[in-house]
């Protein structure tokens, strides 16, 4: 009787991707094989994480982390009500050493299913995994409160998790980069950095990670561009962005089911709003990027609203080309080419102080796990222009 060892990779990838993700986890201690196949980020990303892999939107409210779920109706539920879709809030509960009452979070930003948070209070990193509840704590010693921090990974190593600090002088006309090795647990100065690529960049927007680097859009004299970093080279490159139209300045970059690049602009008189996608299969850094315009919209009749570099989004719904927007006051926006538009506050602006907005994708049901409390559902009301 043949042993599992004995089956061939495929076969075995086909069996181990058919198990319920939850009990993922526990079975890849079942073998040093099925420890390695967890383990292969291929395995994983090709196999496992498409067909289990759920996206959530994470958000910072008054220092807590959260997970927003917004919730769109389809055409005959809208036209029998007000009511164009829901939101619902829920609350990360307390796993292992990690209780947020005890702490105030002021950032995050995730990678490969982990989350890397910032506090306020006493100027820390937190690098957390929401699935399995570990935690580790990174002590800054000479960061600004205005430093940018990311997390990425080396593509051809596994586990091999790191993090670059980025202290902007834009007086002085130069940037300190600095790497952090989870494994090693240090840091060390990135002293090769080609300052003809960074040069001149101010980082606009919150940075997004896709397949291991980081991506900003960053400002410079002649207009903006796509700012890179690769964390297996260790390098920064630009890239372009959709050809600028006359009037219209990069406000976002968000990602599409963790495959794809898009940014929001808006015109300067706030009337117009556009989304733009990448169509790269991969991103090549030597390469120009192609774009496609997702959806162009009509802020007029409905929301008056000018947005700034601090305002996030992420596409609902690609088919119907639905979006949501989550400006910096708490409150989020939904808008497409051809739906209804609403917004609903994310919680009391009293009760609550917005900070940030980021996309995550995990392989376990969070759920299931019992690591999210839902807090309360609201209607999203349509907005009559």
């Amino acid at each position: 009787m043949a042993a599992m060892s004995d089956l061939p990779r495929e076969l075995l990838e086909d069996i181990l991707s058919r198990i319920p993700s939850e009990s993922l986890r526990e079975l890849r201690f079942t073998c040093k094989l099925w420890n390695a196949l967890y383990k292969d980020r291929g395995c994983i990303k090709e196999r496992f994480h498409k067909r289990t892999a759920r996206e959530l939107i994470i958000v910072v409210l008054d220092g807590s982390v959260y997970s927003l779920d917004v919730d769109y109706l389809d055409i005959n539920e809208r036209l029998v009500s007000n009511v164009i879709g829901g939101i619902q809030v829920s609350r990360f509960n307390r796993t292992c050493d990690l209780d947020f009452d005890d702490i105030c979070v002021s950032d995050v930003f995730h990678c490969d299913g982990l989350l890397l948070l910032r506090t306020e209070v006493t100027n820390m990193l937190l690098v957390w995994n929401p699935c399995s509840g570990q935690t580790g704590w990174i002590q800054l010693m000479y960061h600004q409160t205005t430093s940018i921090f990311a997390l990425g990974y080396h593509k051809e190593l596994c586990d091999s998790y790191k993090i670059l600090s980025i202290e902007e002088y834009p007086i002085l006309g130069f940037s300190k980069f600095e790497i952090y090795e989870l494994n090693s647990n240090s840091w060390r100065a990135l002293d090769d950095v080609l300052d003809d690529v960074t040069l001149g960049c101010i980082i606009q927007s919150r940075g997004m990670s896709l397949k291991g680097n980081t991506y900003w859009i960053a400002s410079q004299v002649k207009g903006f561009v796509l700012l890179s970093f690769d964390f297996t080279t260790e390098g920064f490159g630009r890239l372009n962005l959709p050809s600028q139209s006359l009037g219209y300045e990069v406000l976002a970059l968000s990602l599409v089911r963790e495959e794809k690049l898009s940014i929001l602009q808006q015109n300067q008189d706030a009337s117009k709003v556009e989304i733009w996608v990448t169509t790269n299969d991969e991103i090549d850094q030597t390469k120009a990027l192609s774009w496609s315009k997702f959806l162009s919209v009509d802020f007029n009749s409905y929301f008056h609203l000018k947005l700034t570099c601090d305002v996030s989004f992420f596409i609902k719904d690609e088919e119907k080309k639905v979006a949501v927007c989550c400006d910096n006051k708490g409150i989020a926006y939904i808008f497409g080419e051809n739906c209804d538009f609403g917004k609903v506050e994310i919680g009391s602006i009293q009760a609550f102080r917005f900070a940030a907005v980021s996309q995550a994708w995990f392989k376990f049901n969070l759920e299931a796990l019992g690591n999210i409390r839902v807090l309360y559902s609201k209607p999203v009301w349509r907005i009559v222009s």
